[in-house]
C-alpha cells in the first residue's frame, strides 16, 4: 500500500511524525509519499525553511517521496490547495489511499458530508447561500462558513483541518478517483494557537516559540538536528521586497485574491507600510480576513495574476510531478510513478514545463537566506538532487 499525505511541514514538528507512525503501523504503508508546499505557504507567508530542508525533515523521520505542488495552488485558499494536493498524488499512478488529520476522525462522515457538500454546490444552493450572506456584508470566508454550518454537520466544520478534509474527499468525489481516505485523530493544540502545549504543539506556536526564544521544541530529533544548522525565515523577510513591488506598481485588482476593494485599500494605506504582518493587520476589515489579504499581497510579489491561475486550473492543476527528495525505500517505486504516472516526474526544473512561480518563490527564499548569512547558496539549477539513504 501507497499512502499519500497532503502538508505544509512549516516546520515539521511532532504531530508530523505521529502521522507518518500512524501510517505504518495501522495502514501498514509500504511507501509514504507527500504533496507539500514549496518556498510559500496556503496562509500566503513565506515558509519558515527552504522546501529542500523541509523535505529533509520529513524523509528523515520516516516519509518516502516528497512532491512539490505548484506555488500557484500552495498560496491559494484552502479548496485549490487541497485539490492540487490531491490532484498531484493521485497524477502519481500509486497512491491507494490519501491520509489526513482532523478534530473529527470519522471517516464515513467525512466522505457522506463532501458528497453532500458537492451535490449542493452542483445544484447552485449553497452557493446562493454564500452570495446571499456575503450581500449583507461580510467577508466570503465567513459567508462560506456560516452557509457550511447551514448544509453540514457541525462536528466538521468546527476547524480548519477538518474543513480540509473535507475538501479531499469532495475532490476524490467529483473526480472519481480510485483513492481511499483514511482519517487520524488529530493530538496536541489548534493549528492557530500561539502558545506551546507539550510535546505536540502546532506548528504556529512552534515558529513563535522560536521566534521569541529561538529554540526547537516539540519538534523530533532527527528535524532538530537539521533546522539547527539551517537558516530560520521569519514572515516579515519579504518585508522589503513586498514593499518596493507595492511602491512600484500602478493597479493591484490583477492579482489573484486581490478585488478593486482591496487594491484601493493597499493604496490608501500604502504610505503607513512598515512590515508584511503589521499591513495585512492594517489591511483587515469586517468583510476582508487576515488570511485572504497575506495570499493577495503573496501573489502581488509573485506576480500571479487571476488569469495566470485560471489558465493554470484549466490545464489540470498539476501537469508536472516535481520531486524534492526520496529514501532508499521511496526510490523502490520511482520507476511505477514514470510507468504509471499522469505527468513527467522531473528531478531538476525544466523550463518547458514546470511554472515560473515554482523557480521565483525559491529565489524570493534564497535571496533572504544570503541576506541573512553572507552567503550564496544553489540556484534551482545548480542544487544537487540529495538521496536521503535511510
Amino acid at each position: 500500500m501507497v499512502v499519500g499525505i497532503v502538508a505544509e511541514y512549516n516546520p515539521f514538528h511532532n504531530g508530523h511524525k505521529l502521522q507518518i507512525e500512524y501510517a505504518k503501523s495501522v495502514l501498514k504503508a509500504d511507501q509514504i509519499i507527500v504533496a507539500m508546499s514549496g518556498s510559500f505557504t496556503q496562509r500566503g507567508e513565506i515558509a519558515c525553511f527552504d522546501k529542500y530542508t523541509r523535505a529533509k525533515a520529513a524523509l528523515l523521520c520516516g516519509a518516502d517521496i516528497i512532491l512539490e505542488i505548484p506555488t500557484i495552488f500552495a498560496t491559494s485558499s484552502a479548496r485549490e490547495f487541497a485539490s492540487a494536493g490531491v490532484q498531484l498524488l493521485a497524477s502519481t499512478g500509486v497512491v491507494d489511499t490519501l491520509l489526513f488529520s482532523g478534530e473529527c476522525d470519522n471517516r464515513e462522515l467525512f466522505i457522506s458530508e463532501s458528497k453532500k457538500l458537492l451535490e449542493l454546490e452542483q445544484s447552485g444552493d449553497f452557493n446562493n447561500e454564500v452570495n446571499s450572506l456575503m450581500s449583507q456584508g461580510i467577508s466570503y470566508a465567513t459567508a462560506r462558513a456560516k452557509a457550511l454550518k447551514t448544509f453540514l454537520d457541525e462536528e466538521l466544520i468546527s476547524s480548519p483541518n477538518n474543513i480540509l478534509g473535507l475538501e479531499y474527499c469532495r475532490y476524490i468525489n467529483e473526480y472519481s478517483l480510485s483513492m481511499d481516505v483514511a482519517v487520524m485523530k488529530r493530538q496536541g493544540n489548534k493549528y492557530e494557537d500561539l502558545s506551546l502545549s507539550g510535546d505536540l504543539s502546532s506548528a504556529s506556536s512552534i515558529r513563535q516559540h522560536y521566534k521569541l526564544h529561538k529554540e526547537y521544541e516539540a519538534i523530533p530529533l532527527e528535524a532538530k538536528n537539521l533546522y539547527e544548522n539551517s537558516t530560520f525565515i521569519f514572515s516579515e523577510d519579504i518585508s522589503e521586497m513586498l514593499h518596493y513591488k507595492l511602491i512600484t506598481t500602478d493597479s493591484f485588482d490583477e492579482y489573484l485574491d486581490c478585488n478593486s476593494d482591496l487594491s484601493d485599500r493597499i493604496k490608501n494605506k500604502l504610505n503607513d507600510y512598515t512590515d508584511f504582518t503589521s499591513f495585512c493587520q492594517l489591511l483587515k476589515s469586517k468583510n476582508m480576513e487576515y488570511s485572504r489579504i497575506s495570499r493577495a499581497l503573496c501573489h502581488i510579489l509573485l506576480g500571479i495574476t487571476d488569469s495566470d491561475f485560471k489558465a493554470v486550473k484549466d490545464n489540470g492543476y498539476c501537469t508536472y510531478i516535481r520531486m524534492l527528495g526520496f529514501s532508499k525505500n521511496g526510490s523502490t517505486i520511482l520507476s511505477k510513478i514514470k510507468e504509471k504516472g499522469a505527468a513527467p516526474l522531473l528531478t531538476a526544473p525544466d523550463n518547458s514545463i514546470i511554472n515560473k512561480y515554482d523557480i521565483l518563490s525559491s529565489d524570493i527564499l534564497r535571496a533572504i537566506v544570503t541576506s541573512k548569512t553572507g552567503t550564496s547558496s544553489p540556484t534551482e539549477y545548480t542544487r544537487k538532487f540529495e538521496l536521503v539513504n535511510i
